[in-house]
């Protein structure tokens, strides 16, 4: 697929968790509002009304620059960007532009360097609806200003990805980040990325608003097969910018490629510079949140696991929080195993995540604890995780006696079962002497029929190897 010379640039917006607006107080919850709801003067730049800078919005992008290793300016200020479009009342955006909050940073990836050119704070513009169609075939549009003026942290990398596998490593690592900083609400806020590409040194095409990692991973697909037949059949690229259609997988032409001239960008005359102080930079340093990567580092020394494992559960923000509380009641390398998984597999699999679904930890502790005591059989426990995640209102203890899943500990019951499951199976006992050795799978089938699933494979397999061996 990537055969031909690739190069991928992102622009990322992510929604800073702020509890108001970005130069108002207006609510940025709008979960419950009805559309259009919460909005004042400010953020639908009416006349008359000034902004006045969210301070919170402002620590929380300075974190983000500082995880990113970028450089802070002496100080900052703010731009008007022009452009007229619906989802915008004053017909301007205020950004961020000639100078940004930070600049000149990275993020390492496993086997390269992706540059990040700026981070910079903007307000987001309203949001429209296109009823009865697509963003081209919509006879109405439907705009809802909730959105308008809600904190933004733009992340502009360097046109360094030459995979999608590249941009999909940034796009998960930059979520644990952006969760591990605590500046993003993954269920109430959103991340959505400008995908700039070009092959073999033409045009950079941008593909504006996609949502989501596979979003972005199936655009970049779509966009790079169409460039590729445009170049095997004589056509120019053009520098453009155009919409993914996530219903139908392709990019559609919205208009020809602006540059940032066309902006025309002022200082906005409403807000004033900025001093970033070495004293405030220094206190958002002191109070920075523990990282991906710096937690790795720790859990490998703390709880003894294994690098691959510390990699997985610190990539996921709310599973390195669910491992640390229990590893505190569960022998760590036991919680590693059977978290991420066994409990993840399992989410999976009913298409949730731990974002969506509610696990009770204390169920989850107990029934880990039956397992670390020898009490249950991993399929027991299995079982119990299952039960948890399909919410079921239960006791794992008194539910592992009431259904009799303790399991077989006394090795005399468990002898006697595996001989008397030897003497009931004789064919399957001569297959296995006479070189069929997959029939032992059969007979330990046998004794776990038997015993309702309730001995331990492992131990079951060596007793009955010993007895076979022993005919």
């Amino acid at each position: 697929m990537l055969s031909v010379k690739v190069k991928i640039g992102l622009e990322i917006h992510v929604q800073l968790n702020t509890k108001s607006k970005l130069f108002c107080s207006c609510s940025t919850n709008s979960e419950n509002s009805k559309p259009n709801k919460n909005i004042c003067p400010t953020c639908m730049g009416l006349p008359g009304s000034k902004p006045a800078l969210n301070k919170e919005a402002l620590k929380k992008a300075m974190r983000l620059a500082l995880a990113l290793n970028c450089s802070f300016p002496k100080a900052i200020f703010f731009s008007r960007k022009s452009y007229f479009y619906p989802d915008m009342p004053k017909n301007f955006q205020i950004t961020q532009y000639e100078i940004p909050i930070g600049k000149n940073g990275s993020y390492q990836l496993k086997n390269k360097k992706i540059g990040i050119w700026r981070v910079h704070i903007e307000e987001d513009p309203g949001k429209l609806i296109h009823k009865g169609g697509t963003i081209k075939t919509a006879q109405n549009v439907l705009i809802d200003y909730n959105r308008a003026g809600i904190p933004l942290c733009e992340i502009v990398t360097a046109p360094d990805f030459s995979s999608i596998e590249e941009v999909k490593e940034f796009l998960s690592g930059l979520i644990s980040t952006l969760e591990h900083l605590r500046i993003y609400d993954p269920l109430n806020g959103s991340i959505r990325s400008d995908i700039n590409i070009s092959i073999m040194g033409g045009s950079r095409v941008e593909v504006k608003n996609v949502n989501g990692i596979k979003a972005v991973e199936h655009a970049i697909k779509y966009e790079l097969s169409r460039q590729k037949n445009m170049v095997k059949i004589g056509k120019k690229i053009k520098m453009e910018t155009r919409h993914f259609d996530a219903d139908m997988g392709t990019t559609v032409s919205l208009r020809t490629k602006e540059t940032e001239e066309d902006y025309g960008y002022i200082f906005e005359p409403d807000l004033t510079w900025i001093d970033l102080t070495k004293e405030f930079i220094s206190d958002i340093k002191k109070n920075m949140p523990e990282l991906p990567k710096e937690r790795e580092k720790r859990f490998l020394k703390q709880y003894k696991i294994s690098r691959s494992e510390a990699s997985v559960i610190c990539m996921n923000f709310r599973l390195a929080e669910l491992f640390e509380r229990v590893a505190k009641q569960v022998d760590a390398k036991l919680a590693s195993k059977w978290l991420r998984t066994v409990l993840i597999g399992v989410l999976a699999y009913k298409n949730l995540s731990l974002r969506t679904a509610h696990i009770d930890e204390k169920k989850l502790i107990k029934a880990l604890k039956l397992l670390e005591s020898g009490e249950i059989t991993e399929k027991t426990c299995k079982e119990l995780i299952i039960k948890l995640v399909n919410g079921e209102k239960f006791d794992p203890a008194n539910y592992v006696v009431e259904k009799r899943l303790k399991k077989v500990a006394d090795k005399k019951e468990l002898e006697k079962v595996i001989k008397d499951a030897l003497k009931e199976n004789k064919k399957a006992v001569s297959d296995y002497k006479s070189g069929q050795k997959e029939a032992i799978h059969y007979l330990a089938g046998q004794v776990m029929k038997k015993t309702g699933g309730r001995a331990e494979m492992r131990i079951v397999m060596e007793r009955l190897k010993e007895l076979l061996n022993s005919i």
